[in-house]
């Protein structure tokens, strides 16, 4: 017997919905004509849920949408995989979950990535090789997962992580973002400000002041000056940054310039700090994952040391993996600098215990704790420091504004 889902008129004319067991579709449509109803729609399995009106309309021109049409991020790979958990623990197959997926996705990108993975497992390959030959947006990250949890059974777990982490990353990107808006937008309106006044307000003040005879106040004249070498020394000063930046960007396209800029940014008071410890967070919770669902220590190493991002770190793992194939420990291995003390204790501790992953879990945890607090405490330094500076040049314009404009009623020599 098999499921069959109808849409049916009843002898009112009145639509009825629902489902029947039946041996095939012949023998449905007799069940249903001895119940007197006329089916209109007839299909195995349960039928969609009815829609209004204004539900179709909108799936309608939801295609048309703008945000139909962008590229695929992360947040949309994190709501996939969560979507393929759910589907996959409900008892679907990995081809139903693909599909249910394809047709829940508003992006048409999204769309064609999980169309080619449904087609590459009709063929015959694994969901991990259809990944690895559709690359982007699936990272070398997430095939070697996706490997390890065909191999263990735990496809469902392993997504739902991997949506997680992806959150994950989403939220620190996010809250990186959102530490340095205000700080822009408040400088970008300080320099729209002094620049408004300096440029277009005191100058006519001091003309007018001029013109009465009396000698413009030694602080507008400043501000002037500072005006006028703005106007003559700012394409000069632009060009000069276009440059810098272009160089840098040309250094950074050899591994040696890269390694080097890596090594400056570490070694930067605040900065440095935050980038060690996004980095442990990342690699730490990566190797946890990759380690629960079943991947070796070595292979952790590989696929940590491309997701690293700092090249400083790329070359630390590069040689804890000669030091693992030469037969020492994963702790023994990562003994190098700048990796901290406290990931090489605590993986020696998890290696010692059988635990690995579940101690790797909390480290990645502590460090995310220290990110955290390294970002507030760059917040509070940075937007103090901005509105002292905004609020000293803003002062100065609006004190030269005044005392330019109380000038007039005074006598000049």
């Amino acid at each position: 017997m098999s499921l069959f889902g109808y849409l049916a008129l009843d002898a009112h004319g009145v639509e009825q919905r629902g489902e029947i067991d039946a041996r095939d579709e012949r023998d449905a449509r007799t069940q249903l004509r001895a119940l007197r109803l006329r089916p209109i729609v007839l299909a195995a399995g349960a039928l969609p849920e009815a829609q209004s009106a204004a539900e179709r309309l909108a799936a309608a021109f939801e295609p048309l949408l703008p945000r139909a049409w962008m590229p695929t991020r992360r947040a949309d790979l994190a709501t996939l995989l969560r979507q393929l958990a759910l589907m996959l623990r409900a008892g679907h197959t990995l081809v139903q979950a693909l599909d249910a997926a394809g047709r829940l996705a508003v992006k048409h990108s999204l769309r064609g990535h999980v169309g080619a993975l449904a087609a590459g497992l009709r063929g015959g390959q694994p969901l991990s090789q259809a990944m690895a030959a559709r690359g982007r947006p699936f990272t070398p990250l997430m095939v070697q997962l996706t490997a390890s949890a065909e191999a263990s059974g735990e496809l469902d777990l392993v997504c739902e992580r991997m949506a997680l982490d992806l959150e994950r990353q989403g939220e620190l990107r996010r809250q990186v973002l959102s530490t340095m808006l205000y700080p822009s937008l408040v400088l970008a309106m300080a320099v729209g400000v002094f620049a408004f006044l300096a440029v277009s307000v005191v100058p006519r003040f001091a003309a007018f002041i001029e013109g009465r005879g009396n000698r413009v106040p030694a602080e507008a004249q400043l501000l002037m000056d500072l005006a006028a070498g703005f106007s003559i020394w700012a394409p000069w000063a632009g060009a000069a940054l276009a440059a810098f930046v272009l160089g840098l960007w040309g250094v950074t396209q050899f591994e040696r310039g890269r390694r080097v800029v890596d090594r400056v940014l570490l070694a930067l008071p605040l900065v440095g700090g935050a980038i060690r410890d996004a980095t442990m967070t990342r690699v730490a919770w990566t190797m946890s994952l990759l380690i629960k669902s079943g991947a070796t220590a070595l292979e952790s190493l590989r696929i940590v040391r491309r997701i690293a991002g700092n090249r400083v770190y790329v070359a630390v793992f590069e040689e804890a993996e000669h030091r693992l194939l030469a037969g020492r420990s994963l702790a023994r291995a990562l003994e190098q600098r700048p990796v901290p003390l406290l990931l090489r204790h605590m993986v020696a501790v998890g290696e010692g215990t059988g635990q690995l992953d579940g101690v790797l879990d909390a480290v990645a945890a502590h460090f995310r704790s220290r990110l955290d607090a390294r970002i507030k405490l760059m917040t509070g330094l940075i937007e103090p420091a901005l509105l002292l500076v905004v609020g000293g040049v803003v002062g100065f314009v609006y004190y030269t504004f005044f005392k330019t404009v109380m000038s007039i009623g005074g006598g000049g020599q």
